[in-house]
């Protein structure tokens, strides 16, 4: 197969799907024929991406030819430095989990054994993607290192049916081949997927496919139907004109009955929240709806078929990992191409690399658990009710022992989201790293003191996220006029 013409056929008409199409389309590979089946997705499940994107999301999108330009000219997707939590758990606790590049490494030590050695609780003073999100502030990181914005990173704020349709452009100028059909019968035979019936008469057959139809895996389920881990959430979301001051982070406060995040977009504010079924309001009329239980499927890859996203694995949207896991299977799935007759090698790696995404993304968000939960509460019950796996006990343990961030291989979130969870959750650790000492105290004090200082000075100066946000929409308007 591997020099023959390989044909690919990727199920889904959602954001999934329409990622998936573009990344295929611009997959640079003669022999690669892609059709798309646009059709059989339901919208609402789509509500479980959430509507933050990781900083990764530019090289992702400009893989897929969605360059974030055109997300700004002509999509409603914002600029976002993180995630500003708030009143989480009984103690209510308030921190931004901030996109950031690493921290510096001071003659051989981590920035942050400076902190404890110095007495210094806070770590937020020392993070300007923070320090801006709290004021709705933003600007483009500039390529000037020693300039204290430059450590700053940024995501998107997006709606999927909004974001998706810059990948649908995408991938139906790159050729792919899309098929409006919903499917009506699976031919399965010998573990692998040999053809599927259409609703128009047609008669599909292809070499690989790919299920991006949501959490029915209206293809995968024929092969692997079971599944790992049951809890039901039910998401509603709203959309409200946004205040002129907001923007810049989703800012999610904790319920007694679940959370609530905001979202501000270019002309709106988009607000979901998450609750235990058995707890959720009626919602109003104008509020789209959806409850899925949050599991992962036995396996992602079987027979000749691959599941994406929701059709693998299903997460809370409290992070960013719906989008991260998303947008590393279809990385994935792309590394293996193109693949070999019995896909076997392929099949294998595949599952290896996904479940290890699945399980280290659900060790950040059993870590965002680890507080003292609010009391009375059906969601927070169902959300501390699994033990504390030995990897997320190992991470408590040695940093607040010893400051260490222990890190797995290949890891969907970094050292320092792992650094700025531990800090945001009120952990501290009890020793530092004696190399510090090997600096003079008086020096170390004076640069910590700079840092804050010019950090401080940075965020204060930033333009509100919608002036900044209009200001480079008239200068990429401006631009694409000159070369017209």
């Amino acid at each position: 197969m591997t020099s023959a013409n390989l044909h690919v056929v990727v199920c889904g008409g959602g954001l999934a799907g329409q990622m998936a199409a573009a990344a295929l389309g611009a997959y640079a590979c003669p022999t690669l024929t892609v059709t798309w089946l646009s059709e059989g997705k339901d919208p609402d499940t789509d509500l479980f991406y959430g509507h933050l994107a990781p900083p990764d999301a530019y090289r992702f999108n400009l893989g897929c030819r969605v360059a974030e330009p055109d997300l700004i000219l002509h999509s409603q997707t914002g600029l976002s430095f993180g995630t500003h939590y708030r009143l989480w758990g009984a103690q209510g606790l308030d921190w931004v989990q901030a996109f950031h590049q690493p921290l510096p490494v001071l003659e051989g030590v981590p920035f942050h054994h400076y902190l404890t050695q110095q007495r210094q609780a806070a770590l937020e003073p020392y993070l300007v993607s923070a320090l801006a999100a709290r004021r709705g502030a933003f600007a483009h990181p500039p390529e000037e290192r020693n300039h204290p914005l430059s450590r700053a990173e940024y995501g998107y704020h997006f709606e999927a049916a909004d974001y998706g349709q810059r990948f649908e452009r995408a991938a139906l100028s790159a050729g792919v081949r899309r098929i409006e059909a919903f499917i009506a019968a699976v031919d399965v035979a010998d573990g692998h997927i040999r053809a599927v019936q259409l609703s128009d008469g047609q008669s599909l057959t292809a070499n690989l496919w790919i299920d991006a139809s949501g959490p029915h895996a209206t293809l995968l389920s024929h092969l692997v139907p079971e599944t790992r881990g049951q809890r039901r959430l039910t998401v509603q979301q709203t959309r409200s004109d946004a205040p002129p001051h907001t923007g810049g982070v989703t800012v999610v406060t904790g319920m007694s009955d679940g959370w609530q995040a905001q979202t501000p977009l270019r002309a709106s504010l988009l607000t979901l929240t998450v609750t235990d079924p058995d707890s959720a309001a009626t919602a109003d009329a104008s509020a789209r709806t959806a409850t899925l239980a949050v599991w992962q499927r036995r396996a992602a890859w079987a027979g000749n078929c691959v599941g994406i996203g929701q059709a693998a694995c299903v997460a809370e949207p409290l992070t960013p990992a719906p989008m991260i896991l998303l947008q590393r299977d279809i990385e994935r799935l792309l590394a293996l191409l193109p693949v070999t007759p019995d896909l076997s090698v392929e099949r294998r790696e595949f599952n290896r690399q996904a479940e290890a995404d699945y399980a280290h993304a659900g060790l950040f968000m059993r870590a965002l658990f680890t507080t003292a939960p609010r009391d009375g509460s059906a969601y927070w019950q169902g959300a501390t009710a699994e033990p504390e796996e030995a990897r997320l006990r190992l991470k408590i343990e040695q940093f607040e022992s010893r400051g260490l961030p222990v890190a797995f291989d290949l890891e969907p979130f970094s050292r320092e989201d792992w650094l700025i969870l531990h800090y945001g959750m009120g952990r501290r650790p009890a020793r530092y790293d004696r190399t510090a000492d090997r600096a003079d105290p008086a020096r170390v004090e004076a640069y910590l003191a700079a840092q804050r200082r010019d950090i401080d000075g940075v965020a204060r100066a930033l333009p509100p996220h919608h002036q900044y946000l209009d200001g480079l929409t008239g200068y990429l308007r401006q631009q694409q006029g000159q070369t017209a």
